[in-house]
């Protein structure tokens, strides 16, 4: 999702999955202003907090501890490289 919409449905949705557009933006800064600046294609995902998943006042009721604690248990081992995760680009078949 471009945007968390757990709001949408209160208690019905159990979590969104977020683009953190928002860490790829410090991560230039933060380059930027050391003076390390590249251009070219950089991913983010699960390693470097660019994709997560929502937790909030619309869904944590629903979205238990035990539930977030597995969730988290299972995106360290995909970060750790445990667990393979398809590039869905390179799947493609053109």
């Amino acid at each position: 999702m471009d945007s968390n919409q757990d709001w949408t449905k209160p208690g019905l949705i159990l979590t969104s999955m977020l683009k953190r557009v928002d860490e790829a933006v410090f991560a230039t800064i933060e380059e930027a202003k050391a003076g390390k600046f590249t251009g070219g294609v950089k991913r983010f995902g699960l390693s470097n907090k660019g994709v997560d998943y929502s937790v909030d006042q619309y869904n944590a009721k629903i979205l238990t501890e035990p539930v977030r604690k597995r969730a988290d248990e299972l995106k360290a081992e995909i970060i750790a490289g445990k667990i393979a995760v398809p590039d869905y680009y390179k799947l493609q078949k053109h």
